[in-house]
This record gives structure tokens, C-alpha cells and sequence, in this order.
């Protein structure tokens, strides 16, 4: 009888501890893919949020610093043709290797500045009294070239004292060993004129 008893009662403790150890297993294999599940949500792409923080540098404008930096060269060159040295060129050349160099390889670089592309929407908008402001950007990976980089930057710009504008920005980023080898604008070519030309 007292063998009888202690055989349920053990068999009741084991059926218990069988229970309670897969309640901790379900447990942690719950966790684990709640925490999975949740840091796997969209793999990161850094070559999009290298191309997504470029546009937000470039296209909410006008940006002070560049403003800054554009009026000390124009300074420069005037000073220059008055025969006065001023050691302002390197200066500008700083800021724009430390402003731009981070997005762009070497070639990418070069062939940026070279083109005149840097700090165009920034002059543009100073100069032509608009405001450019960023509220969403797109980016997508080309699948039949994975180097190139489709875009779309959606913008509000209004010219001081009047109605904010709604536009898009298309163009394509090429990429190379992590950094913009190439950025071209595209789509609609009126309104960015009108950003970068006041026309």
C-alpha cells in the first residue's frame, strides 16, 4: 500500500516536472522568435541609407553652413581678383571633402564636385528665395543591375510668401565598394531648374 502511494506520488511529481519543463521550453522558444521576428522585420541595406542620408543633406535646403561656406568663396574669388591672398579655396575644398566624401568613392567624388553638382540645391534655394524640405525618400535596388540604386525623394519647396508645392525627385545612385560612384536627377527637369535656376 505505502509502495502503491509513493509510485503515484512520484509518477505525479514527474508528470509535473515533465509539464513545467515544457512550459519553459515553449517559453523560451516563444521569445526567441518574438525577438527574431522583430529585429528581422526588413533586412538593412547600407548602401539605401547611404543614399537616403545624401538626399536628406542635399535636398533639405538651403542648409546655413553650406549658405556660409558659398558666400566665403565668393568672398575669395573677388579678394583674388583684387590681388588679395586669402587661403579660403582650401577651406571650401575642405568642407566639401568633409561634407560629400563620406557618401561618395574617390572618382565619385570627383566627378560630383568637377560637375558642379555640389551644393547646387543649396545655392539654388538661397539664391531664389525657396525651401526645400524633405518628407519622404524611396529607395530600390535595380534587379537586373544591383549596382544601381532607383530613388524617389518626395519634397515640399515654397518660394518665401507663397503655397508649399509638392514634387518628387527621381534619379539613379550607382554604387561602388559602398560609396556613390554616380548620382543622376531625373524626372521632372522643370522643377528642378526651378530649384537650382529660379526659373
Amino acid at each position: 500500500m505505502y509502495h502503491k502511494s509513493l509510485r503515484n506520488y512520484i509518477s505525479i511529481i514527474r508528470k509535473k516536472n515533465i509539464k513545467l519543463k515544457t512550459g519553459v521550453a515553449l517559453f523560451i522558444v516563444l521569445i526567441c522568435l518574438l525577438v527574431t521576428g522583430c529585429s528581422q522585420a526588413e533586412p538593412q541595406d547600407k548602401n539605401k541609407e547611404l543614399i537616403q542620408s545624401f538626399l536628406e543633406y542635399e535636398l533639405n535646403a538651403p542648409n546655413e553652413e553650406a549658405i556660409r561656406t558659398i558666400n566665403d568663396l565668393d568672398k575669395w574669388v573677388e579678394e583674388q581678383k583684387e590681388g588679395g591672398p586669402l587661403p579660403l579655396d582650401s577651406e571650401y575644398n575642405t568642407y566639401l571633402k568633409d561634407t560629400y566624401g563620406p557618401y561618395f568613392t574617390d572618382s565619385g567624388f570627383d566627378r560630383f564636385v568637377m560637375t558642379s553638382q555640389a551644393l547646387i540645391f543649396h545655392e539654388g534655394a538661397n539664391k531664389y528665395d525657396y525651401q526645400t524640405t524633405v518628407t519622404k525618400i524611396e529607395v530600390e535596388q535595380n534587379k537586373d543591375t544591383p549596382t544601381n540604386y532607383n530613388f524617389t525623394a518626395y519634397i515640399d519647396y515654397e518660394k518665401k510668401g507663397n503655397e508649399k508645392i509638392n514634387a518628387e525627385i527621381t534619379g539613379i545612385a550607382i554604387i561602388r565598394d559602398e560609396g556613390i560612384e554616380k548620382i543622376t536627377y531625373l524626372g521632372d527637369k522643370e522643377m528642378l531648374r526651378t530649384l537650382t535656376k529660379g526659373d
